[in-house]
C-alpha cells in the first residue's frame, strides 16, 4: 500500500506530461506541403508565436505557400485583421506577396478552416501544416480535420511554442499552464472533436 502512496506522484506526472504531448501534436511533412495555415488569435503573444513559426515553416521549406487566417481586429490599435496584420509581418520578413493567401472573416478556430477550405481548394492544396499555439494543437488538428474530410487533403502540424506561458513538459506547474490547459480540454468535448481522432482522412 505505501509503495503504491508512494508511486502516485510520478503517475501524475507521468499523466501531466502525456497530456502536454497529447495536446502539442506534432507531424512534420518529408517533402514540402503546398500551404500552412496560420490561424488568428486573440492576443498578442500568441500572434507573435504563431508569425515566427510561420516564418520558420516557409524558410525551411516546409510549405511553399501560407495562409493567413482571422477577421478579428489586432489589439494593437492597428485596425488591421489578424490576417492583415500577418500578411504585412510575412512580406516584411521576405515571403513574396504571391505566396501569400488571405482570409479575412473568420473569428474562431472552426471557421478559420472552413473559410480557409476554398483558398486551399482554389489552389490545389493536398497537403497543409497547421500552424496553432501548442496547448491548442489537438483542437486545431481535429477542427481542421473535421472541416476537411473527404477533401483529400493531408494534415501536418508545426505548433508555435507558448514559451512562458505553456510547455507540453511543465504546463501543470505554473497557474497558467493549468488555465490553458483547461481552456482547450472542455472543448474537445463541446465541440465533439474526439471522434475525428481515429476518422479517415477520406471520409464522406
Amino acid at each position: 500500500m505505501l509503495a503504491v502512496v508512494a508511486a502516485l506522484p510520478l503517475v501524475l506526472v507521468a499523466l501531466c506530461i502525456a497530456i502536454g504531448i497529447a495536446f502539442d501534436r506534432r507531424r512534420l511533412p518529408s517533402t514540402p506541403a503546398d500551404a500552412a495555415l496560420v490561424f488568428g488569435c486573440g492576443q498578442d503573444w500568441k500572434v507573435d508565436a504563431r508569425l515566427r513559426t510561420a516564418l520558420v515553416v516557409y524558410q525551411a521549406g516546409l510549405a511553399r505557400h501560407v495562409v493567413v487566417s482571422g477577421g478579428v481586429p489586432m489589439p494593437d490599435g492597428s485596425g488591421l485583421t489578424e490576417a492583415e496584420w500577418l500578411a504585412t509581418r510575412l512580406t516584411e520578413a521576405g515571403v513574396p506577396a504571391t505566396h501569400v493567401s488571405l482570409e479575412n472573416r473568420a473569428t474562431n478556430t472552426a471557421e478559420n478552416a472552413a473559410f480557409a477550405l476554398p483558398i486551399l481548394e482554389a489552389r490545389g492544396c493536398r497537403q497543409v501544416v497547421l500552424v496553432m499555439s501548442d496547448f491548442e494543437g489537438i483542437r486545431a488538428h481535429l477542427t481542421a480535420k473535421r472541416a476537411w474530410l473527404g477533401r483529400g487533403i493531408e494534415i501536418y502540424d508545426c505548433h508555435a511554442p507558448s514559451v512562458g506561458h505553456w510547455s507540453r513538459w511543465t504546463w501543470w506547474t505554473t497557474p497558467e499552464g493549468w488555465s490553458l490547459t483547461w481552456y482547450t480540454l472542455p472543448r474537445l468535448f463541446r465541440y465533439r472533436l474526439l471522434p475525428y481522432l481515429w476518422a479517415r482522412a477520406d471520409a464522406r
